[in-house]
């Protein structure tokens, strides 16, 4: 930050007349002093005397040399920019880090304002929790088209004679992590759920005339790989099933009970193709097959597909459910595009790579799995914070985030607080690690940041009291009349 703001002064002494603005804030005097000076500035940065371009609104006063491979080093247009800036790293900067002093160790924070970090805190990476989904769905955004679809495809190369289809069936799973039955979506608590409706295809195929139904029923699982979880997660995330077990073949997250307690399928594919056999009963259809898995062969004829919402829609899903199942599917798929295999660790280095180069200024993240259950994930907040950033807050990626009182994983959070409906942020939370990262709206602007507090206690609510508390101090940035000191212009010579 000091070199900022040297370059700053270097700048203001240049303008000749702007550098009591910026004293005033040095000694102490609030943003919204400075800005009120330097509204009072309004002379002309220019001489008097006729430019050596009447057409270049860059051209010096008489006296300095103008040469047209050499720009000018000062713009008026460039002063308000640099003043609003310093203005906002020096306030923010000493109410942060007096603000952030106490929180737990080790802790970053990282506040950018109109595409400048005005302040950070720890350049050092830490553990993401399920803030790491910015990174999945940034990577997943950068590899496939928002409006495609994943389908699950059924095959044969049989036909349907008189109501009857006597031959091989195959169904092929696309990677759709969202085919759900009713039942399983209606046992959500946040209501409705975005959802590929699984007893569509079994009513499309009753549409075909099927009503005997003959022979073998195969799941083709191929399109990723058949490891049900990522290697490195410990066994209790398994047993406590934070994700289902994974199958480009997925139906209901791979859960197979859920009324009482939860429970998950041994073989996710084999029992998609047998819940598909029921629901053709339940609709009059004679089943009798044999289940089986394996690929498909070349050259079967298509008879139905069940197609999934828009990916943009997955992926927004994705960020405002903290959906891990949907994490974990959409990391493969990045693996398959990206790299030609549809598993966690192609997934997680094309990922890393993909981010990286879209922030090459920024430390490379440590990628290791897509929905940041897993602890080796590192990353800074300024990272997080400029990913944010690149994107904005009307984009598809921003439109994801929960707004606080109001959608997903904020939906029951922020309620009597100033924030609620202006924070539009990803949560996240392990044992002793409790993250919080995205926009929120003020009177001012909107301000983009991330918090992400590791060693935090297990027991109690300081992580959440301390998102709360920062929101509360976020709602008063940006500091100071920014449009006065942008209205800053250079009077007509």
């Amino acid at each position: 930050m000091k070199p900022l703001r040297a370059a700053v002064l270097m700048l203001l002494i240049a303008a000749a007349g702007l550098l009591p603005t910026l004293a005033a804030v040095r000694a102490g005097n609030t943003a919204d002093d400075a800005a009120a000076h330097a509204a009072s500035l309004r002379t002309p940065v220019l001489g008097p005397a006729e430019p050596a371009d009447p057409d270049d609104p860059a051209a010096t006063a008489p006296g300095v040399d103008v040469s047209a491979s050499t720009p000018p080093m000062l713009r008026a247009e460039r002063v308000p920019d640099a003043l609003w800036r310093a203005a906002q790293q020096h306030h923010i900067g000493n109410e942060m880090t007096a603000f952030s002093s106490d929180w737990p160790e080790p802790h970053c924070l990282a506040i950018w304002i109109d595409g400048v970090e005005v302040f950070s805190s720890n350049a050092e990476p830490v553990i993401p929790a399920s803030v790491q989904k910015l990174i999945t769905a940034a990577a997943a955004l950068a590899v496939v088209d928002a409006d495609e679809r994943l389908v699950t495809q059924v095959l044969t190369d049989a036909e349907i004679v008189d109501g009857v289809l006597d031959g091989t069936v195959w169904v092929v799973g696309g990677g759709d992590p969202l085919i759900m039955t009713q039942s399983y979506a209606d046992s959500h608590r946040r209501q409705p759920q975005l959802r590929t409706p699984m007893e569509r295809l079994a009513d499309d195929l009753v549409a075909l005339g099927i009503e005997t139904l003959r022979g073998n029923l195969i799941a083709d699982e191929s399109r990723y790989d058949t490891t049900r979880f990522p290697e490195t997660w410990p066994q209790r995330y398994i047993t406590q099933l934070n994700s289902g077990p994974l199958s480009a073949l997925n139906l209901n997250d791979g859960i197979t009970g859920f009324t009482t307690t939860l429970s998950a399928a041994e073989h996710p594919a084999r029992w998609f193709v047998s819940t598909l056999a029921d629901l053709l009963r339940v609709r009059g259809v004679s089943v009798d097959v044999e289940i089986d898995v394996s690929a498909a062969p070349s050259g079967m004829s298509e008879i139905a597909r069940l197609t999934s919402p828009p990916l943009v829609e997955i992926i927004q899903q994705m960020l405002r459910e903290s959906d891990n199942t949907t994490a974990e599917m959409m990391l493969r798929e990045i693996g398959l595009r990206s790299a030609g295999a549809g598993s966690t660790p192609a997934g997680a280095a094309a990922a890393e790579r993909i981010v990286s180069d879209l922030l090459p200024d920024q430390s490379r993240p440590a990628v290791v799995d897509g929905s940041g259950l897993d602890r080796q994930n590192m990353v800074t907040c300024s990272f997080l914070a400029a990913l944010l950033d690149r994107f904005g807050i009307d984009s598809a990626f921003g439109a994801g985030l929960p707004v606080a009182a109001h959608t997903g994983t904020l939906s029951h959070r922020f309620a009597e607080h100033p924030a609620a409906g202006r924070l539009h942020a990803k949560t996240g939370l392990l044992t002793g690690v409790n993250a919080l990262a995205g926009f929120i709206e003020t009177d001012s602007g909107t301000v983009t940041f991330a918090q992400m507090l590791n060693g935090v206690p297990p027991e109690g609510r300081l992580g959440l009291e301390l998102q709360e508390s920062l929101a509360g101090q976020l709602l008063r940035y940006p500091v100071g009349d920014a449009a006065a000191l942008r209205g800053l212009t250079r009077a007509p010579a």
